[in-house]
């Protein structure tokens, strides 16, 4: 359920404990208090009223804790994503230089992470699909892999290991 649908829920619970309080509040003035003697029926409902707002009071707390937990799980997720994004950029980099990649291979090799085609490539950076290939061709040779889809697993596995790292150092 999202939080803002919870956020709802919460208002409208409540909104029903306002009602059930003063509809409490109103039968407790005009049995007990006027001294009308309530019947076993009116002692009955206002019971049941008495239980409902307590009812409602609770789930009240429980949403409004569940809310709580939600908004702080997704600024701990949004941080940790947006850490792994330096990271990832940081440990690109990295394995760029590691594997001595001149500036037109590195620009290839981030489109091909980033799942581009050949011809997007070429289109992107203005150049022949065959200056592409060969450039290509170039970082299947210092990388040591023989597709895109070995190279693209290359820096997932890698870089998963990297993030598994970073994730127990953080706690």
């Amino acid at each position: 359920m999202q939080a803002n649908t919870l956020k709802y829920v919460t208002l409208f619970l409540i909104g029903s404990v306002v009602f059930f309080v003063f509809d409490v509040a109103s039968d407790i003035y005009e049995r007990v208090i006027a001294n009308n003697a309530p019947g076993f029926l009116d002692a009955v409902h206002l019971c049941f009223e008495v239980f409902s707002a307590v009812a409602l009071v609770l789930a009240i707390r429980i949403l409004v804790q569940q809310l709580r937990w939600l908004e702080a799980r997704n600024r701990q997720q949004s941080e940790s994503l947006s850490f792994l994004r330096g990271e990832m950029d940081s440990f690109v980099r990295g394995k760029f230089e590691e594997w001595n990649l001149t500036a037109a291979e590195r620009d290839i090799a981030m489109y091909i992470l980033k799942g581009l085609s050949i011809a997007d490539i070429a289109a992107a950076r203005s150049t022949a699909e065959g200056t592409v290939k060969a450039q290509t061709s170039n970082i299947f040779r210092k990388t040591g892999v023989a597709s895109r889809m070995e190279l693209m697993s290359l820096f997932m596995d890698e870089f998963l290991d990297v993030g598994v790292r970073l994730g127990d150092r953080q706690h």
